[in-house]
């Protein structure tokens, strides 16, 4: 039996199917923030709070605290810190994502060294371990990603608005900062839901690489919120299955495929260019 073969015979398993149930969540969770994310030019902020979740989780462990509880607080007070530290202090947002990613990782480092492992399995922290998933895990994912889905399109001309021209938009009277808070918190809620697909080192990319390669080709904003989510399911539901197929964590290979999906879109993208440009005679003309 081949190893794909075998792969095919592992989706008839529970687990398998929860797996793939779950990382459908996460994609579509992700990949709705994604284009935001970008398009303020915040995309190290994945990075940040995953590091932050990481020193939530140490802590957790080390204090014997809710695990997930505590990264979730810790995560979202992060969150709140990057965005008020940007907004108030002539600190940018990329050197105070970077103060937070050290402040977690230390703690986190720390506190493993504390509690001389205390029996956890350190690797499904940095790579995830989706295919442990539990229906807890995916009812809390789901009710998350409700959440994001209500908060976006609740303010969705309004939060369009603050991410293209903020200071047109606060001239226009509207709370920017407000915004800001919210597309914040809604990332550091989604990093934490996310942890257990992609672990702490790889959850940035889910962030970023939707939301990235939906610009290269999108003719307008809806177009880009509308195939983020096809390019997050792809890269999701192909990584998920390569992994079974090679007997990999699921992480690494989530996010090569979506990363595989984005130099595919560039590279035709520019061959289309060269292809159509002015005078561009086709072969065997």
């Amino acid at each position: 039996m081949t190893s794909f073969d075998h792969a095919v015979e592992l989706l008839a398993y529970a687990f398998v199917q929860r797996a793939f149930l779950v990382g459908v969540l996460i994609a579509l969770i992700t990949s709705l923030l994604s284009v935001f994310v970008v398009l303020k030019s915040i995309s190290l902020i994945g990075d940040g709070l995953a590091h932050t979740a990481f020193g939530g989780l140490a802590f957790a462990y080390y204090a014997g605290l809710a695990p997930l509880l505590t990264a979730g607080v810790a995560v979202v007070l992060a969150s709140m810190g990057i965005t008020k530290v940007t907004r108030s202090t002539k600190i940018q947002s990329d050197a105070a994502v970077a103060v937070f990613l050290s402040l977690g990782l230390a703690s986190g480092v720390l506190f493993l060294g504390l509690g001389k492992g205390y029996g956890v399995d350190l690797s499904s922290l940095l790579f995830g371990s989706i295919l442990l998933a539990n229906w807890g895990q995916i009812a809390l994912t789901a009710a998350v990603l409700a959440a994001t889905v209500v908060a976006v399109f609740a303010s969705f001309p309004k939060l369009v608005f603050t991410v293209f021209n903020e200071r047109q938009a606060e001239a226009a009277g509207i709370r920017t900062w407000a915004f800001d808070y919210l597309l914040a918190a809604l990332t550091g809620v989604a990093v934490v839901v996310a942890i257990p697909i992609t672990g702490v080192l790889l959850i940035a990319a889910l962030l970023v690489l939707p939301g990235l390669t939906s610009i290269q080709i999108a003719r307008s904003f809806r177009q880009t919120i509308a195939l983020a989510p096809i390019f997050a399911l792809t890269s999701v539901i192909a990584g998920i299955f390569l992994s079974l197929v090679l007997d990999v964590a699921p992480g690494s290979t989530i996010v090569l495929s979506g990363l595989g999906l984005l130099v595919g879109v560039v590279v035709a993208k520019r061959a289309a260019a060269r292809w159509t440009a002015p005078g561009r005679t086709p072969a065997g003309a």
